[in-house]
């Protein structure tokens, strides 16, 4: 038993380093991860891979390719429609709830990260900027007092990242922190229908390339 224990603890901690890999742009769209590769970069052991591998791909942020082995998800045009189409649903019910729940406390942390976000762009230390950037919509939705809910959305914005390196300018930078403060200051207004099209629009920022 103890040794089912610690398999399945080398497991979750490579889920854990190779998602954050995944995320954060280490890996491109399409590309292949080979086993022996992830053995050696990972110090992981074989029966750990495979686990991981087979989570990640219940995740839907790899690709497992029959008699090939397992790749970087990569989303077509009609994916990341789709995609964006079941976040909006999901974050636009959430947003509603947000209003109706959030404290001064909570924009307070809000408004903390748009900070802090603001004081490392000029740095454009990306790996930084995605992880504050991650923090904020999760401390966002933790408001809607969902968990479900709150899962769901994280689920579906990982799905769209694999592989995805971030902003491709520094207005794209610039112009995601200006949605955050907006969105904000929507919740403070307490403009449900302000922050719902703040969150669409913000949603569709990937179309402007």
């Amino acid at each position: 038993m103890a040794m089912t224990k610690e398999k399945a603890d080398g497991a979750g901690s490579l889920v854990s380093r190779l998602e954050a890999d995944l995320l954060g742009g280490v890996f491109r769209p399409g590309e292949w991860l080979k086993q022996t590769d992830i053995e050696t970069n990972y110090e992981a052991h074989r029966f750990d891979v495979r686990m991981a591998l087979l989570d990640l791909k219940t995740r839907q942020l790899l690709e497992h390719v029959p008699n090939r082995g397992y790749r970087v998800a990569s989303l077509s045009q009609q994916d990341r429609e789709e995609l964006i189409e079941a976040r909006t649903v999901l974050e636009v019910a959430a947003a509603r709830r947000v209003v109706e729940r959030a404290t001064e406390e909570d924009l307070v942390e809000l408004d903390a990260l748009v900070a802090e976000f603001e004081a490392n762009m000029a740095d454009a230390d990306l790996p930084l900027l995605r992880s504050l950037n991650a923090k904020f919509h999760d401390r966002l939705y933790a408001i809607c007092g969902n968990r479900v809910l709150m899962e769901e959305i994280k689920a579906l914005r990982h799905r769209g990242l694999p592989g995805v390196r971030g902003w491709r300018a520094t207005s794209s930078i610039q112009r995601s922190n200006r949605d955050h403060g907006e969105m904000i200051a929507m919740i403070r207004a307490r403009n449900a229908d302000g922050l719902v099209q703040t969150i669409e629009t913000h949603l569709n920022r990937w179309r402007e390339g």
